[in-house]
């Protein structure tokens, strides 16, 4: 009975290890903070420009935890009316992308404040949760080398406890965490040249090239992709959708812009008007914006108050690696590279395989709008 009574006393004591309270104790981990929804930690945020942060003691998140369908929630952003929304079918949270508030659909002023960082939206996760109606809780989980928080939302769909997460998610953050760490310690001395090889010349140095991008949405395959290169490359581009499109891809239109891109219509020839005034309604329910940024299908002119892309480059190949290789060759054969992707995986693929090589000199990345 006494070894029994012992054995469980060990058991509780080193699921109690697993989590503990939120402290701003000395750990390795210091400055990460982690996200779970239900049962999964989210090891997408694992990055420099997805990580948490706390300000005066409150986690903000970035928007795209919303994309969760266990969570129940939509948003939508509206740079022109400086406002991001948060909504299910009963209740409604507007804030002010300033940050310098909030209110319900009634014009109720809330407690709850927005920040931006790098053009992507960060939503404060307790308050969202408490205004939702969701269980937030905020602890340490306790590593071998340290501790890092988690702040983890629950709905009825959850069917672990606190203390079961944390020991879920004590050992699959474990490799993650690890990996970040280590690209940390190596991007900090990227500026210094590598003293192996002599450095070129100036006259051996390329011309430079400047180089933005749009994105013609008509496959999907690879629209996720294209979303995370961007954003890891900390890159704005121009996503056209045809006004046919949008009613059904309306989640991608509210992501392309929560990431802080352009939104464009794609119109055909045929009634280019009529295509251009069906797409900003569709907008206007979608953002509660409308779009004066247009490309053509089949060819088309400027009338109106439209904008037209005209691209220069577009992807060629059936293949990701002959895709690559001619991209490549093309935006290296012009002075102003105009980029016209399409969303398929092979193009969002190819594009990965180029995009760290244009973040860096020569090239000059910048996005496309009317003025430029």
């Amino acid at each position: 009975m006494k070894k029994c009574l012992v054995a469980l006393l060990c058991l509780l004591c080193a699921a109690a290890t697993l989590l503990i309270p939120w402290s701003a104790a000395a750990s390795p981990y210091e400055g990460i903070y982690l996200v779970g929804v239900n049962d999964s930690v989210l090891l997408r945020l694992i990055t420099a420009d997805q990580m948490p942060v706390l300000r005066s003691g409150t986690v903000y998140v970035p928007y795209s935890v919303l994309d969760n369908k266990e969570l129940g929630l939509s948003y939508a952003l509206n740079r022109t009316g400086g406002t991001f929304t948060i909504f299910n079918r009963r209740q409604t949270v507007i804030f002010q992308l300033s940050g310098s508030g909030a209110a319900d659909k009634d014009g109720n002023e809330l407690d709850g404040r927005i920040i931006t960082r790098n053009s992507v939206v960060f939503i404060p996760l307790r308050f969202v949760a408490s205004y939702f109606g969701l269980t937030y809780s905020f602890y340490n989980l306790v590593l071998p080398d340290g501790t890092v928080p988690i702040a983890r939302v629950r709905t009825d769909q959850a069917t672990m406890n606190d203390t079961q997460f944390g020991a879920s998610a004590a050992q699959l953050v474990a490799a993650p965490l690890s990996q970040y760490l280590a690209s940390q310690t190596t991007a900090a001395p990227s500026s210094a040249r590598p003293s192996s090889s002599p450095s070129p010349s100036p006259s051996a140095q390329p011309d430079p090239v400047s180089l933005c991008f749009a994105v013609a949405c008509t496959d999907g395959g690879g629209f996720d992709h294209l979303l995370t290169t961007f954003s890891n490359a900390r890159l704005s581009a121009l996503f056209l959708f045809s006004p046919q499109d949008l009613l059904d891809r309306d989640a991608d239109v509210r992501a392309a812009a929560a990431a802080g891109h352009q939104i464009g219509l794609l119109l055909g020839s045929e009634d280019p008007s009529g295509d251009f005034q069906l797409g900003n309604q569709r907008l206007g329910h979608i953002l509660r914006t409308e779009a004066t940024q247009v490309a053509f299908l089949d060819g088309g002119q400027a009338e109106g108050n439209w904008w037209v892309w005209s691209g220069n480059v577009s992807p060629r190949g059936r293949n990701v690696t002959a895709q690559a290789e001619n991209l490549a060759q093309d935006v290296d054969a012009r002075r102003v590279a105009r980029v016209t992707l399409n969303d398929s995986l092979v193009t969002a693929q190819a594009l990965r395989r180029n995009i760290s090589a244009w973040s860096r000199r020569p090239y000059t990345l910048f996005t496309p709008t009317e003025t430029n």
